[in-house]
């Protein structure tokens, strides 16, 4: 069964917001990071930690979204651009996850 053009534009619509939100919390993990490397600013480094990880709950909740609709039956045709936002979503937590530890481990050590 080919998936309809409508179908199409669908999946290309949410793999666009997976990569806006991806960006958007890569960019808010930078800005944390700079907040410590240039200014000592953890308080709001924290700040943009957590914009960043809401950033990925919205991304998140999109993939999920487009995979349960799978998981139910409905059948999905293989995009690059779907799996590029996947990607990049999963390159955002794993970054995110670590200046986490970072930000963690340069606080500590500065008291």
């Amino acid at each position: 069964m080919d998936i309809s053009n409508n179908d199409r534009d669908q999946l290309n619509k949410l793999s666009m917001k997976v990569l806006v939100h991806a960006g958007n919390a890569r960019n808010f993990m930078v800005q944390s990071l700079e907040q410590i490397e240039n200014q000592d600013n953890y308080a709001e480094a924290e700040t943009l930690i957590k914009q960043a990880n809401n950033e990925i709950v919205i991304a998140h909740g999109i993939q999920t979204s487009v995979l349960q609709k799978e998981a139910l039956g409905e059948p999905l045709t293989y995009s690059v651009l779907f799996c590029h936002a996947q990607d990049t979503l999963m390159t955002a937590q794993s970054e995110i996850l670590i200046a986490k530890h970072l930000i963690e481990l340069i606080s500590y050590k500065s008291i």
